[in-house]
């Protein structure tokens, strides 16, 4: 169970760095947009916090997979081994799931600076993340 977990891990991680980068750009697109209309930003603010909210999950996501995982369990990728997503799709939602789920931790500790609604930020992420993650796939499909 915690090798597959591992290399789930790992794999989502090697997504992020070659093809998640369109996602990236459609998500931080998507959650200033909603940021802005829904949660009722500033311009700017909504930018500023979007850019963090993204830079603060990267990081964190690429600092456990590449301090903890690789570093720690000595973890080595085997090319051609059983890969536990299937589809650019899945891929995508995933990392769209793991990006939410640090962005939440991220407005739970942006929330002792400013009184934001934890839950609606988390739900426009987890709303501008699976956009993103539909838009990435069928960008993806069509241009490759």
């Amino acid at each position: 169970m915690m090798q597959k977990c591992i290399t789930f891990c790992v794999d989502e991680f090697l997504w992020m760095l070659s093809w998640g980068w369109y996602q990236l750009l459609f998500g931080i697109c998507f959650l200033w947009f909603l940021s802005v209309f829904i949660g009722c930003m500033k311009t700017i603010q909504a930018l500023i916090v979007t850019l963090l909210a993204y830079a603060f999950a990267m990081l964190i996501y690429f600092a456990f997979v590449a301090g903890f995982v690789v570093n720690y369990f000595q973890w080595q990728f085997v090319a051609g081994e059983m890969p536990l997503v299937f589809s650019p799709l899945y891929a995508s939602l995933f990392l769209g799931l793991i990006y939410s789920v640090l962005q939440l931790l991220f407005y739970w500790i942006f929330s002792y600076w400013r009184t934001i609604s934890i839950m609606r930020f988390f739900i426009l992420s987890l709303l501008s993340n699976i956009g993103a993650a539909i838009a990435a796939c069928c960008f993806i499909k069509i241009v490759f």
